[in-house]
């Protein structure tokens, strides 16, 4: 659970942590590591009831994204999980707080909060250039001394847990359904990840031929699909042209293989010449393309013995991911691949994140599919893709930091 070995062996001797159970329901892997020390548990306890629990001049709502936003920029995949979850789990009304913890500046929050959070990153990576200016133009936008007071401190303190955090190796607590049903809360989704591309006895295919939505989509290939039905074969090919690079990059995500992609290639279009007959347009004709290719790329690591597995038996921290370069970055994964010149650099480094966290960013940042088809393509919900987005998209960017990240922020 972490680097060090704890004291916990009954709950019971440490009076704070039962009291965060009964708040919150579970305790945080965050507390746990530190029960060598039970006075310093206290005391952070007592820090953070009284920074962002209780009222002040920010809201919640408020304190909370600051505290997204630095560990996002700090890397922290503990603090940005356990927030996005809590965000969730208060009911906090706004936009999905992956999204906010990615790049605030695209989402709907009002104009003021977004230069809230602008001197929040700010002050998070790149404190020495902070200046007077800086608070005035907070104060334009209606801010009091109170509120910029408490702001800074936020900063601070998400600095603080973040850091604490990646000493001690803190791994990620909890998926979401399971720690809103323990606070009574309704979870954001009912459904389960489903088991999918198992790489060995329990392995289940998705059905190519089956039939996932039964809303109709406005579908660019639908032309070519009809015509592909009714026999024209250069219809067929037309779609082959379209999509065989799309299918070569689904097929190289999953087996990391150049041969392995070529020799699927010829598999994936084969299967839907074949099950053509069976698409009935309830979802566009390259999502149902791209999940033929998902279903061939597993098949193929199934043959293989360096398993790299899209497999969900578990959770998703089972293999938890630990940053060790914290240099801010800026950017997200789609804008820089449509940049040209570092295109390989990303692709380069995309594959060598775990399969399932590779094939969610590839097709959601690089491919283009939104987030409702990247999740049908997977068969997961969208609760749960996000989270792979998340965890994937950090691994991604502490990888590029290097070459592209700016300086180290002072601490």
């Amino acid at each position: 659970m972490a680097y060090l070995s704890g004291a916990l062996e009954d709950e019971r001797d440490f009076p704070t942590l039962l009291d965060i159970k009964a708040a919150f329901g579970f305790i945080p892997n965050f507390f746990r590591a530190q029960t060598l020390r039970p006075d310093l548990i206290d005391a952070e306890v007592g820090l953070i009831g009284t920074i962002l629990l209780k009222e002040g001049a920010l809201t919640r709502r408020q304190k909370e994204y600051i505290f997204l936003v630095c560990s996002a920029d700090n890397l922290s995949t503990y603090c940005v999980t356990a927030h996005c979850e809590i965000v969730r789990m208060l009911g906090i009304e706004g936009p999905e707080p992956e999204q906010v913890a990615l790049d605030h500046t695209v989402t709907n929050i009002p104009t003021a909060e977004k230069a809230l959070l602008d001197f929040a990153v700010k002050l998070n990576n790149r404190p020495r250039e902070v200046s007077r200016l800086d608070i005035d133009a907070l104060r334009e936008y209606g801010f009091g001394d109170e509120h910029i007071l408490e702001a800074v401190i936020m900063v601070g303190l998400a600095k603080f847990a973040n850091f604490v955090s990646f000493g001690l190796g803190t791994v990620p607590d909890f998926d979401s359904s399971r720690v809103a049903r323990q606070l009574g809360l309704e979870p954001v989704s009912d459904q389960p990840e489903k088991e999918m591309n198992l790489p060995f006895g329990n392995f289940t295919l998705i059905d190519e031929g089956r039939v996932v939505s039964p809303v109709s989509v406005i579908d660019d290939d639908a032309d070519l699909v009809e015509r592909t039905r009714a026999g024209e074969l250069d219809a067929f090919d037309e779609l082959v042209r379209r999509h065989q690079q799309r299918i070569y990059r689904t097929l190289m995500a999953i087996t990391r293989n150049p041969d392995d992609a070529e020799d699927g290639i010829q598999n994936v279009f084969l299967k839907a010449f074949q099950h053509i007959g069976g698409f009935q347009g309830a979802s566009k004709f390259v999502t149902w393309l791209t999940r033929i290719a998902i279903n061939e790329g597993v098949e193929r690591l199934r043959t293989r013995k360096d398993v790299d597995s899209l497999d969900e038996q578990g959770s998703e921290n089972d293999a938890p991911f630990r940053p060790r370069d914290i240099s801010a970055w800026g950017g997200n994964p789609e804008e820089m691949y449509s940049q040209t010149e570092l295109r390989h650099k990303v692709e380069q480094e995309l594959l060598k994140l775990p399969a399932k966290y590779r094939v969610a960013v590839m097709l959601r940042d690089l491919e283009q599919f939104t987030t409702e088809e990247t999740a049908e393509v997977l068969k997961i919900g969208v609760p749960a893709l996000k989270s792979r987005l998340l965890r994937g998209r950090l691994m991604l960017r502490e990888a590029l930091a290097p070459s592209l990240g700016r300086r180290v922020a002072n601490v």
